[in-house]
């Protein structure tokens, strides 16, 4: 078969899944109502994995956008926020895992949104779209800009920065940007992947090596206070959520500690495994 006809072909699959009906609202599905988490910022992800809105003066700026066809949720929650007349300029996307990815050229052709990730972030985002299959078959974000190490940018009143952290994967993006609650300002920070690659020796150091950054950059003031895990239950994330509907003040959100608890369990995790087969990743044996 000519190639350009298989190309349409698929691209042609590709649109009448996207036409689909989004998968059923319940628990069983993974679907969770969506919150406001602060005056600026919202979840709209599932029980599984994180999605979060940013609220800025030009516009909503999403973190993430989940496996397809969930990433269907994503604007229905938007509305069940009052949030859907604002125009989506940004989609960040924290790596090239489906589950991250997957959503992110749907909504991009929904909102005319600029999606940005990193240059291994996209290559990976190609390489899982050409596996995906069935009602989870998606295609990568268009990508006009990338982000780079120590880069930023600011949209409406808000800079977002972003630091190249591998570890998870080669093009883990992790984000920092200020959130804010009652005239307040709190630094946040997604880290952007958890758990280290074993497959890959080299990635399992950059991982500890990437922990360590985060680690100093954390602490730079204002400290971050905020951890915006881009998986729920690695931020406690529905527990503080049940808390803040219990009580008006603080914001279990905010918490100093949260940020370190999660890297030292990180780094924690990765040396047991990498202590057991030292010669694996070129580690001296413990005694």
């Amino acid at each position: 078969m000519n190639r350009l006809i298989v190309v349409v072909l698929f691209l042609i699959s590709i649109k009448a899944l996207a036409a689909m009906e989004a998968p059923e609202m319940t628990g069983k599905n993974g679907y969770v109502e969506p919150f406001k988490m602060f005056d600026n910022l919202y979840y709209v992800g599932d029980q599984w994995v994180s999605s979060y809105v940013v609220q800025t003066s030009s516009g909503l700026v999403l973190i993430d956008t989940l496996d397809f066809p969930y990433s269907k949720w994503i604007p229905a929650n938007l509305k069940k926020l009052g949030l859907e007349q604002e125009p989506v300029s940004h989609i960040l996307v924290t790596h090239g895992h489906s589950d991250h990815v997957g959503g992110a050229e749907y909504l991009q052709s929904m909102y005319g949104s600029e999606v940005i990730l990193t240059e291994k972030g996209l290559e990976l985002a190609i390489e899982q779209a050409n596996k995906s299959r069935g009602n989870s078959q998606f295609l990568p974000p268009d990508v006009q800009s990338f982000a780079k190490d120590s880069s930023h940018i600011v949209v409406g009143d808000i800079e977002f920065k972003f630091y190249i952290t591998p570890g998870h994967t080669e093009g883990d993006l992790s984000i920092d940007f200020m959130v804010k609650e009652n005239g307040q300002s709190f630094r946040a920070f997604v880290v952007g992947g958890h758990g280290v690659n074993f497959e890959q020796p080299q990635l399992a150091k950059m991982f500890l090596a990437s922990m360590a950054r985060i680690k100093k950059l954390v602490t730079e003031s204002p400290t971050v206070t905020v951890n915006l895990s881009n998986h729920p239950h690695k931020n406690h994330l529905f527990a503080n959520r049940d808390r803040n509907t219990k009580a008006s003040s603080p914001n279990a959100f905010v918490d100093e500690a949260s940020i370190f608890q999660f890297i030292e369990q990180q780094e924690k995790q990765a040396m047991e495994r990498m202590e057991n087969d030292p010669a694996q990743y070129d580690l001296n044996p413990i005694h």
